[in-house]
């Protein structure tokens, strides 16, 4: 079977949807299928790397919107009928047969990221300004026009049940052509040397003792994903238990950091970067905080249950589908209340929902594994091929 995913930008390094997209597509090559992954780049040479072969689209518009316009005629362009048994779209494109917005779909971004501001005058006025986001009104045309065209008969594989109502009720899309195909990460297990080994180092590394519960925070856009709410929180939380925030991610941390002092919690609140493995920070933490204001299936969420620490998150992040409260953490049903924030991360340091994130780890692992995600992919594809 050739299968040619396609992706504006791909790139590891931004983390997030990019990166799931890379590894899934080496998971489905290793099923034996025919993988390439069309993107841009600056090159319009291919490459192989890893039995996954990369086709490039060079784009040379000098603005966002007319480089997402080349790519999107460039991969028209490829992805003749002949070309690819399965065309799959995380960016959306007409020549789609399967539709995956990893992202979400861009009605829900836009009314999640819009959410974040709670004046609805400012909120108006910034509603008005995304009218000039030429980019984005152009890929919501052509998702729209994908998605309810009913004589291109595309299939969608949701990432989340989010995503999947997502789909159905925003596009009165026809439920039987959407699939959850949940999402899944490539994470090795934590031994209980590595555990007792990173979690000693990194706590001497930011001065506690092993009594202090440590609170990790991981993303690299620290205003959707809920940062501010956790410093409040933090300040706004009982005496005991005291807890520190291990900030990890690269977005610029000032007006954070400013925010921690007015709120007298500057000690408690410490930024430290990408120059240790997110994986290293999962063993030396006692909860992940991820109050995410808008995540389709969060990838350090599902990282985070599948090594055993437990999560404190919102019902606005399709990976809390997965987590049983008071077992894996705490599900808030709201972003941005912090008062709730900091009573259902003391519930989730208990030692007792610790201990069961930890007995829960190996099942975890395997049920959100990218080994696992990429099988039930391969199989809709099947289903798809046979439907014709």
């Amino acid at each position: 079977m050739k299968v040619a995913i396609v992706q504006q930008h791909v790139d590891v390094k931004r983390g997030g949807a990019e990166t799931s997209t890379v590894e899934v597509a080496r998971h489905l090559a290793r099923l034996g299928l025919d993988l390439t992954i069309i993107c841009r780049g600056d090159t319009p040479h291919s490459f192989v790397d890893e039995n996954v072969t990369y086709l490039p689209i060079v784009t040379n518009a000098r603005t966002r919107a007319g480089q997402t316009y080349q790519f999107v005629r460039g991969v028209h362009r490829l992805c003749r009928p002949e070309a690819f048994d399965i065309v799959h779209a995380v960016t959306p494109c007409l020549t789609a047969r399967v539709y995956q917005p990893r992202g979400g779909t861009y009605p829900e971004t836009i009314a999640r990221t819009l959410a974040l501001t709670r004046s609805p005058v400012v909120r108006s006025i910034k509603r008005l300004g995304r009218r000039f986001n030429v980019a984005q009104r152009f890929l919501c045309r052509l998702e729209r026009k994908l998605l309810r065209d009913d004589r291109r008969r595309v299939f969608v594989a949701a990432v989340s049940d989010y995503v999947r109502r997502q789909v159905e009720t925003g596009f009165e899309f026809p439920a039987e052509r959407v699939r959850v195909v949940f999402n899944g990460v490539d994470i090795e297990p934590l031994t209980a040397e590595e555990r007792t080994r990173q979690r000693t180092s990194l706590r001497a590394e930011l001065s506690l003792n092993e009594e202090t519960p440590l609170v990790l925070f991981a993303a690299h856009n620290f205003k959707l994903k809920g940062l501010a709410d956790l410093i409040r929180a933090t300040a706004a939380a009982e005496p005991e238990p005291r807890w520190c925030v291990a900030v990890a991610g690269r977005d610029q941390p000032g007006r954070y950091e400013a925010l921690a002092r007015r709120l007298c919690v500057a000690d408690r609140v410490r930024f430290v970067g990408t120059k240790t493995p997110t994986r290293a920070w999962y063993a030396a933490a006692d909860v992940l905080a991820h109050p995410t204001w808008y995540d389709p299936c969060s990838r350090v969420v599902l990282e985070a249950l599948s090594v055993g620490l437990p999560v404190v998150t919102t019902r606005y992040n399709g990976a809390a589908e997965i987590m049983e409260p008071g077992r894996h953490g705490e599900v808030l049903d709201e972003p941005g209340r912090p008062a709730e924030l900091a009573a259902a991360l003391t519930r989730a340091l208990q030692p007792a929902v610790r201990a069961a994130c930890q007995a829960d780890a190996p099942r975890l692992w395997e049920q959100l594994s990218m080994a696992r995600h990429a099988r039930e992919l391969a199989s809709f594809y099947r289903d798809i091929l046979a439907s014709r």
